[in-house]
């Protein structure tokens, strides 16, 4: 008999301590409030500072068209041509993507800002080529538009100015030429000068080339130390034009 009865108290404590599934339910209630919530992340420093200067550099390149359209340049369709090639890049230079390493120094800033604002200076003027030199000039800036909004595509959001390893790509228009935007560029700006032949311009041209180059060589500078980059040169031995630089 007493070993009943301590039978009998030992199973009403249990009883009266085992939880209910009500109760476990409002127990994982509580823990799942209690935990702590997940907050929104802030965007880095770096995501700020990359869509900063997709914004600026699409800025840069809107802003230098303004006198171009201007009624006292006499706009033709070669100025046409050479505005929408700048509205393209201003536009693609919204959606870039930040670079795996890049060349920031006076050098890189001061090659890049030279080639860049020459270029920009260049104006449509009084005189103005007509005949066979004007279609020629129209010609060769649509053919360097092509070029470079081509390579542009093959490049996809990894445009960039200052030198930066932003990915290898050998394919399309870089299966010859390891630079075929800036081969657009020359081509189409030598069109631009056709249509356009004053002293200003021709000194504007002149006067990049040595930045141009120089802005090649920093970039090749900073990406030779990719081994992939490196196989790249040996395949494509050429910068801007095949069989002669």
């Amino acid at each position: 008999m007493p070993d009943l009865k301590i039978e009998r108290m030992v199973a009403s404590e249990s009883t009266e301590t085992a939880a209910t599934p009500a109760d476990a339910s409002v127990i994982s209630v509580n823990a799942t409030e209690g935990a702590a919530q997940p907050q929104p992340a802030w965007p880095s420093w770096a995501s700020f500072r990359n869509s900063l200067g997709n914004v600026c550099l699409a800025l840069l390149f809107f802003v230098v068209l303004i006198p171009n359209k201007s009624p006292h340049y006499h706009s033709t369709l070669a100025t046409d041509i050479w505005l929408w090639g700048a509205i393209l890049m201003g536009v693609l230079s919204l959606v870039r993507v930040a670079p795996r390493s890049s060349m920031v120094n006076i050098r890189s800033i001061l090659a890049t800002a030279a080639m860049m604002i020459m270029p920009a200076l260049m104006r449509p003027g009084v005189l103005v080529t007509t005949g066979w030199v004007a279609k020629v000039a129209i010609a060769l800036e649509l053919v360097g538009i092509v070029l470079t909004q081509v390579s542009r595509v093959y490049l996809g959001r990894r445009f960039g100015l200052l030198p930066a390893n932003r990915g290898i790509v050998s394919n399309g228009p870089f299966r010859w030429m390891r630079h075929p935007i800036y081969s657009g560029w020359v081509v189409l700006t030598i069109g631009f000068l056709m249509a356009y032949p004053n002293p200003r311009n021709i000194a504007m041209f002149v006067l990049s080339l040595p930045f141009l180059v120089w802005r090649i060589s920093l970039e090749e500078e900073h990406l030779i130390e990719d081994p992939e980059y490196r196989a790249y040169v040996e395949k494509t031995p050429w910068r801007l034009f095949p069989g002669i630089y």
